[in-house]
């Protein structure tokens, strides 16, 4: 029997399960006998741990009952004792620095200062197992490495330190990061670092620079790699997990990790996350050598709630794997008022649900005085958006909501406000918070569990009172035991909701990895064999054959246009065959020939090349919408609306639903996020709701759905038809100047250097127009600084503007 098991097994012995109950639903019923009882079965899982380090569930158990004795009966020496002898230093530092103990020795009194001399880092205290596992990653010659640390556990001050380390002989580094959000934060971190060398997020940025740190994802790294014939020192890979999944990224990010070792047979890999079991899963090849660092224990033992369809609230302990029932609620709106907190996160999946809920959760509460705080957000919102925004109602009653249908300058500041302003309390958000963004969340309601298995549940739960909300200049170590609350409903989850088997999956800390990229070594084809597996077999066959062809030298005009569109992810949208090639590469001759090229449009070249009559070849319905002329009419005025500011974008997009609905054409693509009529653009596979008809919605409904499509639709240029902007410019059918104006919007040469710093053009626009743009310089590591002039403007602006400014300057 392994050690989960057994300690599953304890809950067979009465006297055990008894206290295990009174213990986790209410400690104050223990008697003194119950309370020395519980205390010494501790005792006895630590010893038994000592004899054999395998038996990490012992350990955990025995943590979980000695910090929910203590927390209980504010009788904090076996805490204290047990951090000390096994290393959880950040908690027997805080047990004394507040004084919850008194010593009545030397030798004792003098251990804080022990710990904090050996463990102290910065303004925080390392674990024992923290700081040893630091060392040896930052001391290690390894070519690979891979550190797997629960979440909050210091992944982003070990790139920094590791980057420190080895600056003599690593110049040229890249961080891989998977979201746009999670990028700007770490260069944001790596900017206050002040590593001395350019940092650069866009492959566009780079100007030859000998040394530099990038911060790139990995559609970034693979562009810079390819079009400057360089190569990274070293890489690091951060949420490295998703080098697992199967998706058109993660096949990406192992292209990178190729190449780049390809290009530099020196390169060093580093591989961080929260969530692999097994490093051996990461590799391409079998014999690669990756030294694993691994941080076993976390030191939060979070406490699970789960409301039930009928009213019954039950509290789930994990070490018995029971649930005892504690309460009773006739509503989730009450219940989740009842257990709120000051920082309450709602999770939820779907874009269109949050903002249901959103609503429905603002309906609930009364709004109370509004503070100056949330007055300035409120009309920063309206300035830059919209008046009708659905956010600004929600913030007067201290709620915002976030998901990946917003812009994101818009997303990135209700996360700021979220962390600056006290009264903001309630955030609904779905998985762009697992990405890696550091919010203050000290509750968490979990009301959808698609696509949450054990590894995406503890990831998510790891949000929740991150170690620097735990212990700082004020410590708080009830945020060792974090609430976790599961709320069926039907409405936000689904038919006869219930939590119950989902929160059973965290009475074990450890999940198998599943490998679902087969560019990896450890994919498996043979669990595929079988009838139900033939799409996804087909789908696997298709991404090695890919690859085999990414990295088969072309050996003609037809291959090497295949070996192209592969290499800028064009696999995505099409079916590659060298049928397809050999028309598309017919066409751009063709055009090539015209006399009047340059006076016809871009998006004409675009959809006579790559969109007519391919209906068969093209698998991406989003791009397939662009054999419709209506189609090509709105990208036209979406392309001549980038300069505009979101609002007027916002605004403009209100009018052209109003022209639609007038001329009897209301049916508008909008995605599955927010779709409602099935249709499908391609005439392949199953038919998606991904339209709504726009007679049926409000004015304020159509603000809501033009900021959102806002979004979709610079996602889409920049994810998609930036691939074909970019081959069409690599074979001559685009200027340079036409390529400057479609991809940054200028051609202006100083404007293209800041935009190539990672300014927006909208940004340097309202820069110039107020006579800015010569307080901005390039220091001697090639990063922008600005003067006091510039930093007296920056304090005379409104806080939105202020905050887009102080990402860069």
């Amino acid at each position: 029997m392994d050690d989960a098991k057994y300690i599953q097994s304890m809950k067979s012995l009465d006297l055990y399960s008894s206290v295990m109950e009174k213990l986790t639903v209410n400690p104050q019923l223990l008697s003194d006998d119950e309370k020395t009882y519980i205390l010494t079965c501790a005792v006895i899982l630590i010893k038994k741990y000592e004899k054999d380090r395998r038996l990490t569930s012992y350990i955990e158990l025995a943590y979980y009952i000695i910090l929910k004795y203590s927390l209980s009966f504010s009788d904090f020496e076996p805490l204290y004792d047990f951090c000390v002898n096994i290393g959880f230093y950040p908690i027997a530092q805080a047990i004394t620095s507040d004084g919850l103990i008194t010593f009545d020795n030397i030798s004792s009194s003098l251990l804080p200062y022990q710990i904090s001399s050996q463990f102290g880092k910065d303004t925080l205290v390392e674990t024992l197992e923290q700081k040893l596992t630091r060392d040896r990653i930052i001391a290690s010659s390894h070519s690979e490495i891979s550190f797997i640390a629960p979440t909050s556990f210091g992944k982003s001050s070990i790139i920094i330190e590791h980057i420190a380390a080895n600056k003599d002989t690593a110049k040229r580094v890249a961080i891989i990061v998977p979201t746009k959000s999670l990028l700007m934060q770490t260069y944001r971190a790596i900017r206050k670092a002040n590593l001395g060398v350019k940092i650069i997020i866009h492959d566009e940025m780079f100007d030859g620079e000998e040394r530099f740190v990038a911060v790139f994802t990995q559609e970034r790294a693979l562009r810079l790699l390819e079009k400057q014939e360089i190569s990274f020192d070293i890489l690091y890979i951060d949420e490295a997990h998703r080098l697992l999944e199967r998706n058109s990224r993660s096949v990406l990010l192992s292209r990178l990790i190729k190449i780049n070792h390809l290009q530099n047979e020196n390169s060093r890999t580093i591989y961080l996350s929260p969530l692999i079991s097994d490093t051996d899963n990461l590799k391409i090849t079998h014999d690669q050598n990756i030294f694993e660092q691994r941080i076993t224990f976390s030191i939060k033992e979070p406490e699970y709630y789960e409301y039930r369809l009928n009213g019954a609230v039950f509290k789930y302990n994990r070490f018995v794997d029971r649930f005892y029932e504690i309460d009773h609620c006739h509503s989730i709106f009450e219940y989740i008022y009842r257990q709120k907190t000051d920082k309450t996160f709602c999770y939820l999946y779907s874009p269109r649900k949050i903002e249901q809920f959103a609503k429905a959760l603002s309906n609930t509460y009364e709004t109370p005085p509004l503070t100056s705080g949330i007055i300035e957000v409120i009309d920063n919102l309206k300035n830059y958006v919209h008046e009708d925004f659905y956010a600004i109602e929600f913030l007067k009653k201290g709620i915002i909501y976030l998901h990946g249908k917003i812009p994101d300058n818009i997303k990135e500041y209700l996360e700021h406000k979220f962390d600056e302003l006290p009264e903001i309390h309630f955030l609904i958000a779905n998985k762009v918070i697992l990405e890696g963004i550091n919010l203050p969340i000290d509750s968490l309601f979990i009301l959808n569990g698609t696509n949450l298995h054990g590894k995406e549940l503890t990831n998510l739960i790891g949000r929740v009172n991150r170690l620097d909300q735990v212990f700082g200049d004020t410590n708080n170590l009830s945020k060792l035991l974090p609430m976790i609350h599961f709320v069926n409903s039907e409405e936000y989850n689904r038919q006869k909701s219930k939590f119950e088997n989902k929160i059973k999956l965290l009475k074990n800390s450890v999940f198998e990895d599943k490998v679902k990229n087969p560019l990896l070594a450890e994919f498996d084809f043979e669990q595929l064999d079988n009838d139900e597996n033939e799409g996804v077999r087909k789908k696997c066959e298709e991404i090695i054959a890919d690859e085999k062809t990414f990295f088969t030298i072309p050996t003609d005009a037809i291959q090497q246009l295949k070996h192209k569109m592969i290499s800028l992810g064009m696999n995505t949208v099409y079916i590659i065959a060298d049928d397809l090639c050999a028309l598309i590469h017919q066409r751009m001759v063709k055009l090539l020939e015209h006399t009047r090229l340059n006076e016809i449009h871009f998006l004409d070249k675009l959809r006579y090349i790559f969109v007519r009559n391919f209906d068969k070849e093209i698998i991406d319905q989003e791009f397939g919408r662009l054999k419709n002329d209506q189609a090509i009419v709105y990208y036209k005025m979406f392309f001549d609306n980038r300069k505009k500011s979101l609002k007027e974008n916002v605004a403009t997009e209100v009018l052209y639903f109003q022209r639609r609905v007038s001329t009897g054409d209301s049916r508008l693509y909008i995605g599955e996020s927010y779709g409602e009529i099935p249709y499908s653009t391609t005439g392949r596979g199953a038919f998606h709701n991904v339209y709504i008809d726009l007679r049926t919605k409000t004015r304020q409904q159509m603000a809501n759905i033009a900021i959102v499509k806002q979004k979709l639709e610079e996602d889409f240029v920049s994810y998609k038809l930036h691939m074909f902007f970019q081959l069409m410019y690599d074979y001559g059918l685009l200027s340079k100047d036409e390529y400057h104006t479609i991809i940054y919007g200028t051609t202006d040469p100083q404007k293209l250097r800041l935009v190539k710093m990672g300014l927006t053009i909208n940004i340097i626009n309202r820069l110039g127009e107020d006579g800015q743009l010569g307080n901005i310089s390039i220091d001697d590591n090639n990063n922008l600084y600005v003067n006091d002039a510039f930093n007296r403007y920056k304090q005379q602006v409104d806080d939105f503007y202020r905050f887009q400014l102080s990402k860069f300057l």
